[in-house]
């Protein structure tokens, strides 16, 4: 990601300057929407180094949920940039204003390809993203979609004299930068407020668990994620007094959930109640 960084950062400054003297919104859109891509990789970048820090007494689940609120920052920043292009795009609409397509339409090349090379470099290595780090890859994406957009807008007023290109695709740009900022939000936001993770199906779980043949009931299950990524879950399991020890059932369940949810971090408490206690009280309706 800082590697992203510099790419963009470096091309970011020439963009919005040929813009402004080239007097193409589309430009200085896609010039402002590259500072954002900037800074969503920095922020990124600095809240992965933050992520990989121990625990400490104050935070004891660590700083991985840095990144979660870097993806949110990054994504309301998107999302702020699409009602500040749109706005001046109508503007430009009313009152169209000349523009030199031919320089113009170089610069948008030229930006195209530093925005090809920052998304392959982003994309590249094939692991798992967190949401922080596909935040990040979404800011690069929609910049080349900008890039685009400011090709085609230069290729139709140097070949039709339309004006109205440069903002009608402007709001283009800032309809895919709102689509995407506002997608980013709603990922990151649902992990803040603890939901459950993106391909967890929670009753599924309580089914395993309940399938294990000493386990009656199963009861304050909780399953979220710091990152995005790594996964945890904490439930109370009941048993029947006298079937299993305490300790040899969490060691299975424990084992089984790693393997068949991918669980990360797993905190079981076992105990013991009688039967007619376990069926009545101990296991939990089924969520809707």
């Amino acid at each position: 990601m800082l590697t992203g960084f510099w790419i963009i950062a470096i091309f970011m400054g020439v963009e919005i300057a040929c813009g402004w003297l080239f007097h193409s919104l589309a430009l200085i859109s896609d010039g402002f929407h590259m500072l954002s891509d900037a800074l969503a990789l920095g922020l990124s970048a600095f809240a992965v180094s933050l992520g990989t820090r121990r625990a400490t007494v104050g935070k004891t689940f660590g700083f991985k949920r840095f990144e979660i609120l870097a993806a949110f920052a990054n994504g309301l920043t998107l999302a702020l940039l699409a009602l500040f292009i749109a706005g001046e795009a109508v503007l430009r609409l009313r009152h169209p204003v000349a523009i030199e397509a031919g320089p113009m339409l170089w610069v948008a090349a030229l930006g195209l390809a530093v925005n090809a090379l920052a998304a392959w470099w982003l994309h590249r290595g094939g692991h798992e993203k967190t949401v922080n780090e596909e935040s990040a890859f979404q800011h690069v994406l929609t910049d080349l979609g900008a890039s685009l957009a400011a090709i085609a807008a230069a290729l139709l007023i140097l070949w039709h004299g339309w004006l109205w290109a440069d903002p009608a695709l402007s709001l283009v740009i800032a309809g895919a930068m709102a689509w995407s900022g506002t997608h980013v939000m709603r990922r990151s936001g649902h992990i803040l407020v603890e939901g459950a993770p993106e391909g967890v199906e929670v009753e599924s779980v309580r089914r395993a668990m309940l399938a294990t043949a000493q386990v009656r009931g199963v009861h304050d299950l909780h399953v979220w994620t710091m990152n995005g990524r790594d996964l945890y879950l904490s439930a109370h399991v009941d048993i029947a007094a006298g079937e299993a020890s305490e300790k040899q059932v969490a060691a299975g369940l424990t084992r089984a959930l790693s393997h068949d949810f991918r669980m990360d971090h797993i905190t079981l408490q076992v105990g013991q109640c009688a039967d007619t206690d376990c069926l009545n009280n101990c296991e939990e309706p089924e969520i809707r």
